[in-house]
């Protein structure tokens, strides 16, 4: 297989070491860059944030500001860039007749380049649209639990097997896909995904683990033990909702092998200390040390999926698999598109409805339209319209909703809601907060009932492994092709 001469990364894409080696294989040699953005986006932003109240996103303001000549520099001699928020002006595509392939690390490329000029001279232009459905689609349900533990927490110990399956959907989501603490620094101005397009993130596998460096994990997949739990019905088939591998056991004697291989197996194991002999479970801590979580030490709500209903607004591969795991929960699933789904619709049993009926009759609204297509579509009167004690979730687009008409319904306690993407940046400005002075833009305990994160949907271990061999997949399909 041939290589490319020269590849110029122009953004900070995370490579894992498999990733790089076959990256070094591809490729005579390879230039990266941290960032093309400006150097002084950041104190833009911070000097004058009136600029990037009307961006779809906050790196447009860059479009006009990042010199020519700097890209020029970085691309000379290319035949593959590699960009993620950096736009690639016309010039560049003229001027760099050497240029072959042009890869977008992220789900969308339209208003990032002229992708007819591009066409018109011979030069491919990619992206990566479908790498995070499954990790999209469970921070949906990881920002539910977390609002229903805010705003309906138990005074008690969970008893009813609704109870502990909530207990356990919610410690579990906390554990791999942490977001508690992403709002917790979303909420103090400290924005990792921010200052990852930046370049003011350093993505060093031979200084730091995985681990360390991206914490973040699908439940996907996870092997996940319920140990002398009675009532673990529920929770089993909550887990098996999002493709967990769950089992339940009994064990009355912990000096057989089964006890053991069971301990081994499973990457956590949730037990019930009412149920399980105290010394026996000390000793199995001692041999499998951070797996075991009493059941009767976490917060839970009596909240039930049953006879509620969830709505979607855009019902493409993530909305789909929401809808699947929603269904699987036990809700009654109703959802506005587009394009109607009947195919879908007859699949999972999910009913459509009009976008205003939806708003009216949702218990939970999820939206999922394709980002910068669907601006304004939910409007003041679709959330005026929407019942008290609504959940509502965005992790699609910040600009799809009435940001002024959604904070409102916040402030009034009416509503509640996970926020995990804005039109910029999750600042009070942003939201239409007030503020005090330029420097009073930080969320801190300001509607403290709501779920306000940023971009927690795409960043977990598995969805970047996908997503960057994904991105080297199109350039051996490049090779593959153009020998």
């Amino acid at each position: 297989m041939n290589k490319f001469k020269r590849v110029a990364v122009l953004d900070t894409v995370i490579f894992y070491p498999e990733h790089r080696q076959l990256l070094n294989q591809f490729a005579e040699e390879v230039l990266e860059f941290p960032s093309s953005l400006p150097d002084g986006l950041e104190k833009q932003l911070e000097d004058k944030p009136e600029l990037f109240l009307n961006k779809k996103c906050y790196t447009h303001i860059a479009a006009d500001n990042t010199p020519l000549q700097l890209l020029m520099n970085r691309v000379e001699g290319a035949d593959v860039i590699i960009s993620c928020w950096t736009g690639i002006p016309d010039e560049i595509l003229r001027l760099n007749p050497q240029l072959k392939l042009i890869i977008f690390w992220t789900h969308e490329k339209e208003h990032r380049i002229n992708t007819k000029l591009a066409e018109e001279l011979g030069i491919s232009v990619t992206n990566i649209p479908d790498y995070g459905t499954d990790a999209v689609a469970e921070v949906v349900f990881a920002g539910l639990w977390q609002l229903l533990i805010k705003n309906n927490r138990l005074p008690r110990q969970p008893e009813s097997g609704t109870e502990v399956m909530n207990a356990i959907m919610h410690d579990l989501f906390i554990r791999y896909r942490k977001l508690p603490n992403n709002e917790k620094y979303t909420r103090a101005g400290k924005f990792s995904h921010h200052f990852h397009k930046l370049g003011l993130v350093n993505f060093d596998f031979t200084q730091k683990s995985l681990d360390e460096l991206i914490p973040e994990r699908l439940i996907e997949h996870k092997h996940i033990g319920l140990l002398n739990i009675t009532q673990s019905k529920e929770t089993i088939s909550a887990l098996h909702s999002f493709g967990v591998i769950a089992n339940a056991i009994t064990i009355a004697d912990f000096s057989l092998a089964t006890a053991y291989k069971f301990c081994a197996e499973h990457e956590y194991i949730y037990f019930d200390s009412h149920n399980a002999p105290t010394t026996e479970i000390e000793k199995m801590r001692i041999l499998f040390p951070g797996k075991f979580i009493d059941i009767r030490t976490l917060t839970s709500t009596n909240r039930s999926f049953q006879n509620n209903v969830f709505g979607i607004v855009g019902l493409g591969r993530i909305g789909t698999r929401v809808a699947r795991i929603a269904k699987s929960l036990g809700f009654e699933v109703i959802y506005f598109s587009k394009n109607r789904k009947p195919e879908i619709e007859y699949e999972l049993g999910v009913r459509y409805v009009a976008l205003d009926e939806l708003a009216k009759m949702s218990d939970v609204i999820s939206i999922h339209v394709p980002a910068h297509k669907a601006e304004g579509l939910i409007s003041r009167p679709f959330i005026e319209s929407m019942r008290n004690n609504t959940l509502f979730i965005n992790t699609a687009d910040g600009n799809a909703l009435d940001r002024q008409a959604l904070t409102e319904r916040m402030e009034t306690g009416e509503i509640n809601t996970y926020l995990d993407v804005y039109p910029g940046l999750p600042r009070k400005d942003i939201l239409g907060l007030p503020m005090k002075d330029k420097t009073d833009w930080k969320l801190h305990d300001t509607l403290a009932n709501n779920v306000f994160a940023y971009r927690a949907g795409w960043k977990t271990q598995e969805s970047i492994r996908i997503k960057t061999h994904k991105l080297l997949g199109e350039m051996t399909n490049f090779l593959i092709t153009n020998p």
